[in-house]
Parts: C-alpha cells; structure tokens; sequence
C-alpha cells in the first residue's frame, strides 16, 4: 500500500482511523509494517494491509509466520505476545505446515496456469456495471471492488481516472491483485473481510461483480456493504439470475457437486472440454456473422463470450466447476435487498446471459 491510502481506512470493530508503522518501503510502497489504533492493530504483508479479525486475524498470524520471524524484534510487546500465542496454538505445526504449503502450490497453479489478461477484460468490467454506470461515470470518484479475485476490475476502474479504486477480497487472490495493479498510484488492494469491512463513508461507488452469489449468507453479506459509501454514493452488484438459467441450474450445478472435490490440476484439465465446446460454438456463430446471420449469431448459447479468447472460457469454466457454492436469484429478490439496506433510486437489469445487475443510492 501506499501510505495517502491509509486516510481512506478505518478499524472494521471500531471505525477509528488507523495510525501507520512502517518497517520496509520500496518503490513508494510500505512492503511491510502495521496498521494501528489505540485498541487494534493488524499487519501490511507484501505490501498488502491485512484487516482481519477474530479467527481470520488468527489464521493470517499462524500462515504468515515468515513475517513475524523478519519483524518479531521491532513488534510492540503485546503485539509480539498475540502473534506468538496464535502460532503457538497450532495444535501440530509440522503438519499445519505441509498443509499450507500445499495450499499455495494449488493457488499457484491456479493463477499461474489458468487466469490471464486478455484484450477484453476492459468491456467485460463496463458490461457487468451497464447499463448504469459507463466509464466517464468512474472519472474522479473513490469506488470500491468488493471481492476483486485477480485484481482485473479493480485495474480498469482505476485506469478510468478515478481518484483512488481499492480491491478487498479475503483470500491469497489479493497478492495476485497487488502484482497486478502495484504500478497504478491510485490503487489499494487490501486483505478484508466482506461482512466487516475497512471502510466507513468513503466511496462514491462501491460494487460487486460475480461475488455475492458464493457466500453462505449472501443478503447478510450485502447487508454490510453500504456503510462502506458515502452520503450519495451509488452500490451496485451482479449476481446469477434464477429465470431462464435452466443450464445452471440443472446441470451446471449437479456437474459442479460432483466434480468440485478433485484435486484442482485434474479438474482444470477437465475444463477443456466445456471450453472448447463454447469455443466451437462461438467459431459456428461468426460463420453465420460472415454468411449474413448476425441475428442468428446472437441467438446461439454462449454468444457473450463470442470475442473472449479460448483462455478466457476455459478460466471461466473452471470458476463455475471449482467453487464449492452457487446461488442464483430472481430480480425480484435483489431489488428486495436494496429495499431492506434502505438504499434509494432502485434499479435493475437482467443481462441476457443469465445474469442481473442491481443498482442503488445510499
């Protein structure tokens, strides 16, 4: 992080501003250090601040002991003794260890062997937020991506000349997101939890595209979202669409019950069927284009993703069979959630691919 970023946080417990401990800078980045206040603090990991609490707080203490090996010397006395404590109550660290190893060899196969950029990751984020914010509507606001994965949103809606864009997610992702976008002077990305967030009256625009749908209490979670925007500040999500998504429902997900239990190398390698077969199907409709049946092109399954590269289908074929938990939502519904975050100027639209995008004013 970037230290004219640290004014835009605040405590998730307390809502008080944070204090700031650097121990190692590079680059115009604090790489390492603390985040303060006079009741809490929490650590900055390769340059990512990691705002967690309870036995999240815990989890990043026992998995980042790397950290506390490098900086245990220069940590205030309490903080030493509660890093110390949550490492010691790791009941068999020899295994803990091989386990977390494991986990960040299967994170790293995933990011670096699935997920790449591509030429269409610009229109694919102001597809999701349309038709109700464009890209001039980004130009000088503080938005907010809330589950930002990689980081690819968070980057354009950063390079649309906002005044600061930051990208929360709770897992490793965010060091992903960091590499990502570091170069960007007005991006944040931070380690947060979507149902206590770092944030109070901040953000102009706050959204969240394709996350909500996977928590275990969705509503909850989006319940917690608005205290992040300031007086005015516009909330907008895209989540599934329950009506006229029979694909999903009836095979996608019973496939994905079956499935999302393999070893994630064995199951990307299964992603190529899927995504071949869209690729083939998007290779058919821009021969009906060239034949004269644009209309017909547009009617086949899978269109939207008619000038994404193959990579791009194959990342999405995985997202869809690898995550342990879907849900899907009629408009109905969504606009009921707004209604009950008492958020104002309620309006949605439901794309053709089976997905809706609801906005609203705080």
């Amino acid at each position: 992080m970037r230290r004219n970023h640290l004014s835009y946080l605040s405590d998730p417990v307390s809502n008080n501003p944070f204090d700031i401990t650097v121990f190692e800078e590079a680059e115009s980045h604090v790489i390492s250090g603390l985040v303060t206040t006079v009741d809490s603090w929490y650590p900055i990991i390769n340059g990512i601040p990691r705002i967690l609490i309870d036995e999240l707080k815990t989890n990043i203490l026992q998995t980042h002991q790397d950290f506390f090996k490098t900086w245990k010397e220069k940590l205030p006395e309490n903080i030493h003794a509660e890093w110390q404590k949550a490492i010691d109550n790791i009941p068999d660290l020899d295994v803990f260890v091989k386990h977390q190893k494991k986990t960040a060899e299967s994170f790293a196969y995933e990011w670096k062997y699935i997920y790449k950029e591509n030429n269409y990751e610009k229109s694919n984020f102001f597809h999701f937020l349309s038709p109700f914010l464009k890209e001039e509507d980004l130009r000088g606001k503080k938005t907010l991506d809330i589950g930002c994965g990689s980081g690819r949103f968070t980057k354009w809606a950063g390079l649309s000349e906002t005044e600061v864009s930051f990208g929360t997610d709770l897992g490793e992702t965010v060091g992903v997101a960091y590499e990502m976008t570091k170069d960007i002077p007005n991006i944040c990305v931070v380690q947060a939890d979507i149902y206590h967030m770092p944030f109070t009256d901040t953000f102009d625009i706050a959204y969240s595209i394709g996350v909500l749908h996977h928590l275990p209490k969705p509503q909850d979670g989006f319940s917690r979202l608005p205290k992040t925007l300031r007086a005015g500040g516009k909330m907008l999500i895209w989540v599934y669409n329950r009506r006229n998504n029979a694909r999903a429902l009836y095979f996608y997900e019973p496939l994905r019950d079956f499935l999302k239990k393999l070893p994630k190398p064995i199951l990307f390698k299964l992603c190529y069927i899927p995504g071949f077969i869209v690729h083939l199907i998007n290779l058919f409709g821009k021969l009906l284009k060239m034949m004269g049946f644009k209309s017909l092109a547009t009617k086949l399954p899978f269109a939207y993703y008619a000038n994404f590269s193959f990579n791009m289908k194959l990342n999405d074929a995985f997202d869809v069979l690898a995550t342990p938990k879907s849900n899907y939502y009629y408009v109905e519904e969504i606009r009921k959630w707004f209604t009950d975050a008492s958020l104002k100027n309620i309006d949605a639209y439901e794309h053709p691919e089976a997905g809706i995008t609801c906005i609203g004013t705080e």
